[in-house]
């Protein structure tokens, strides 16, 4: 799972990120994002079908099966090199965009979006135990007739262009800058049109986190925190925490899904 940064290097790095004061951390614009290795991420995070995984996959392919949609433009944020957020949008999508911004990840993404890896089928297995998404006979045909790739930056997504949406692990880990983490919140639910439901997940207490040779910000965001921040653009909100056993990695303290509908 996109734990480390999670789905996120995903759209990262832009011009139009908010004002902030100095700070000795490392902030977006600041990192290299194109050093990013996608596929030590996900040999990493995805090779195998992890227990914390499966729970957060669970919950949110049952959270937009009950959401009434159907046949909407769809969005994930920041898709770093993770395609199961994605797969959970699909059985509802007339179109899914993939917002990315390094260009390791824009690439790798654009190959999957082809014939994804073998990996990912036990992720969709799981989907596939909910009736709505057993329906999909070919789910690798349909990502590639509905997929897009986008290289955009969550700074600059566009206001209200989608009816439902993800964004696993990227507003926690785009930078050690506090205010960018809630800026790119508020840009993910903005990007949706009122009502539209989303899922987000969040690392809390992460200290940065290290993909092959590189090592990468991260904000360590508390649940209060991503409350008050999901809160102020969301209504209907839920959240679940998950404090894996084993750790994926050192310097976190857990998992924070959030599912609800954008006030838009």
């Amino acid at each position: 799972m996109a734990l480390i940064p999670a789905a996120g290097t995903g759209c990262s790095g832009s011009s139009t990120s908010p004002p902030r004061a100095e700070s000795p951390k490392p902030v977006n614009s600041e990192v290299e994002w194109d050093g990013f290795d996608p596929g030590a991420y996900v040999e990493h995070n995805y090779s195998l079908l992890r227990a914390d995984d499966h729970e957060i996959l669970c919950r949110i392919r049952d959270f937009f099966a009950g959401a009434k949609i159907s046949h909407v433009r769809c969005v994930d944020v920041g898709s770093g090199a993770n395609l199961y957020p994605a797969l959970a949008l699909l059985p509802f999508a007339r179109s899914v965009e993939l917002c990315e911004w390094s260009a390791a990840n824009v690439g790798w993404l654009r190959g999957q979006i082809d014939r994804y890896d073998e990996c990912w089928d036990a992720y969709w297995q799981v989907c596939a135990e909910h009736p709505a998404y057993a329906a999909l006979a070919d789910p690798r045909g349909h990502l590639a007739r509905v997929g897009r790739v986008v290289q955009l930056s969550v700074f600059d997504l566009p206001r209200h262009a989608w009816g439902a949406g993800t964004m696993f692990f990227v507003a926690c880990s785009i930078s050690a800058d506090r205010a960018e983490s809630e800026h790119a919140i508020g840009r993910f639910l903005g990007a949706l049109r009122p009502g539209s439901p989303f899922a987000a997940a969040f690392m809390l207490g992460s200290n940065g986190y290290r993909v092959g040779q590189r090592w990468f910000p991260a904000v360590e965001l508390q649940r209060a925190e991503v409350v008050a921040s999901v809160a102020a653009g969301a209504y209907d909100v839920d959240m679940y925490e998950v404090r894996p056993t084993p750790s994926l990695r050192d310097g976190y303290l857990g998992m924070l899904l959030v599912t609800g509908r954008s006030r838009g």
